[in-house]
């Protein structure tokens, strides 16, 4: 089992601002805090290092929301860390196992949670939103 799968069954993520996928990879997310008004996929890190360097570097998550996918595909689902301004979303496959999820360490919680065929949105408690397309390569 990959490090981040675990940690997601223990309730935790990194505390880096992440995309962690089940298979250990990660990239850095940047944004400009909870107005959302960009966010972007940056370079790929070592996940491993990271947490090797600082492993108490984690944050509890708490579920606000859950969508199903169309076609049994599994769930996406958002949430709030243990900070204000800490927030999360994920991707579940069919049986419950963690695809991907993005922790935001600046987004602010995410209670919502809309999805439109392969595109799906987490609107934090501002009323600000990421859109993913669930086609991408990097969420797929």
């Amino acid at each position: 089992m990959s490090r981040i799968v675990e940690l997601w069954k223990q309730g935790e993520v990194p505390a880096f601002s992440g995309l962690y996928r089940a298979d250990d990879s990660a990239r850095y997310i940047e944004i400009d805090g909870a107005a959302l008004s960009y966010f972007r996929v940056g370079e790929p890190f070592d996940l491993a290092g990271r947490l090797a360097e600082d492993p108490d570097y984690l944050a509890e998550i708490d579920e606000s929301a859950r969508a199903a996918l169309p076609d049994g595909r599994g769930h996406v689902c958002c949430g709030e860390g243990p900070l204000g301004s800490q927030g999360f979303f994920a991707r579940l496959d069919a049986y419950g196992e963690l695809v991907w999820v993005v922790f935001l360490r600046n987004g602010n919680p995410f209670y919502e949670v809309a999805v439109d065929g392969t595109r799906v949105t987490f609107t934090n408690n501002l009323g600000r939103g990421v859109t993913v397309d669930l086609t991408d390569g990097l969420y797929a």
